[in-house]
């Protein structure tokens, strides 16, 4: 029971040896801050966790500038999101698609009428105002991914804002996703949370999933410009969503303060590896801006293809609008991404 093999038995990846280009966590692995702390955990087990999240929300208030009262932890980004439509329970809704599928998900759940907005493949699925027709007075809520999940393309402020003040005008509330938006070097320039300081229909989903490679502590948060939004949304999950290790190592992760400079460093040489050798392979590339990559590829099986040299990348059929034959891989330390190129070289016939 000691080994490797038994203990991956209970994660997702049971036991799989493959290589996992599918989800979407920083390629740095656990942050060293985590790692070295770890052995302090068994002491402070024993006791319930912090149902405030107190000293975490604290470094997160300055970090983004946020008061704390406008910030809310909970058990991963998907906690919150349902959460926050069981708070509201909208009767319509806007989602921007292609995008994170639970949304949707999250939506049903409370009956609401949903409208999707079908980003355009012909214009490299860049979201600029035509979206604004799209957004009516009878909505409740907006959704959309910031970078956009799956396709790494960046909405930009001027949209951002526009489509903002679209929907105060009209009493709808906006939820942007930046699950992955701290992977830009300068995302202080694109990211939304401040903004809830001006905007009360504002709601910013975020986690340290994906950008501190804590998947399994399972630690989000989200900020939103109402503060009766957060007490609502407090009152739709149990009081300990937070274990004491997922706080233990959201505060440590904050404290590396080295984390993301190593990580923008190895996501820019590795980004531009795999981004040349797919050109030399033909596919059509949509230009990321996160810390993975789509593509099209001639082939409807290209998740089968892959598996069968044992990499285990994302087709991408569940997203909204798009089929079998788009990909999308993380950016994965070289070595990995070296064998992936060399097993694309095989799947994949040049046009």
């Amino acid at each position: 029971m000691e080994n490797d093999i038994f203990w991956l038995s209970i994660t997702e990846k049971q036991g799989n040896d493959c290589l996992d280009f599918s989800v979407n966590v920083n390629p740095l692995g656990i942050p060293d801050t985590v790692i070295k702390s770890i052995s302090k955990l068994p002491s402070i087990m024993q006791y319930y966790p912090d149902p405030g999240c107190t000293e975490i929300i604290k470094l997160l208030s300055s970090k983004y500038g946020v008061s704390a009262s406008n910030i809310l932890c909970g058990n991963g980004a998907d906690d919150l999101l349902y959460r926050l439509v069981f708070s509201m329970k909208p009767k319509q809704a806007l989602i921007i698609e292609p995008t994170f599928e639970e949304y949707n998900r999250a939506l049903q759940l409370v009956g609401c009428e949903v409208q999707h907005y079908q980003l355009n493949p012909l214009s490299q699925f860049e979201l600029d105002e035509n979206v604004l027709t799209a957004i009516v007075p009878d909505m409740d809520m907006v959704f959309l991914c910031n970078p956009n999940n799956p396709t790494g393309r960046l909405i930009q402020p001027h949209v951002l804002y526009a489509i903002i003040d679209k929907c105060q005008e009209n009493n709808i509330t906006l939820v942007v996703d930046e699950c992955f938006m701290e992977f830009l070097p300068n995302w202080k320039q694109f990211s939304m949370k401040e903004a809830t300081k001006s905007y009360s229909n504002l709601v910013v989903l975020d986690a340290f999933t994906k950008t501190y490679s804590l998947a399994g502590f399972r630690i989000g948060f989200c900020m939103a410009g109402c503060q009766s939004l957060i007490s609502d949304m407090k009152l739709q999950g149990q009081s300990f969503a937070v274990s004491v290790p997922a706080q233990f190592a959201g505060i440590c992760a904050l404290m590396d303060y080295s984390y993301m400079e190593k990580t923008y460093s190895l996501l820019e040489a590795e980004k531009m590896y795999l981004l040349s050798q797919l050109a030399m392979l033909g596919v059509d590339i949509i230009p990321p801006q996160a810390n993975y990559i789509l593509f099209k590829t001639p082939y409807k099986n290209i998740r089968e293809l892959f598996s069968a040299h044992g990499i285990k990348i994302r087709d991408c059929s569940k997203f909204y609008g798009l089929g079998s034959e788009y990909c999308r891989i993380a950016i994965r330390p070289h070595r990995e991404n070296v064998s992936f190129i060399e097993a694309a070289k095989t799947i994949i016939s040049k046009k």
